[in-house]
């Protein structure tokens, strides 16, 4: 008789468990893939120097244009941005072409990433944003 208490009591411990961790999970999938668009424009005088870029066991495996750059959502809302876009003669290379100083681009990035980046033309870039790269 004692048993099935102790039953209930391991079958709570997993639902709240099991929910915590749904939680967790839907977070940090927010948090990593959900993106909102900002836009910037790359300063006239950006260093556009390639660095080299590592794996995260430290070897070098390419080098690329590191981009930190404050963009601005269509409401006005800034935020710091940072993204490489490695040479495009590397194996690692997916085309892109780093984009030259003076260009603007659209970022969509999520709280921890920028998940794509574009060049667009400046009358593409929402009228608040815009002010503010100016300003």
């Amino acid at each position: 008789m004692k048993k099935k208490p102790l039953i209930w009591v391991l079958v709570a411990i997993l639902v709240v468990v099991v929910g915590a961790l749904a939680v967790a999970g839907k977070q940090y999938y927010q948090d990593r893939y959900v993106g909102t668009d900002y836009y910037t424009q790359v300063p006239a005088d950006y260093d556009m120097t390639p660095q080299p870029v590592t794996a995260l066991n430290g070897d070098q495996v390419a080098t690329g244009v590191k981009y930190k750059l404050v963009a601005y959502s269509a409401t006005g809302e800034s935020k710091s941005v940072s993204f490489t876009v490695i040479d495009p003669d590397s194996k690692l290379s997916l085309g892109a072409q780093q984009p030259p100083p003076g260009t603007y681009l659209k970022l969509t990035a999520s709280k921890t990433t920028v998940l794509k980046w574009s060049v667009i033309d400046e009358p593409q870039v929402p009228d608040a944003a815009l002010q503010l790269i100016k300003g």
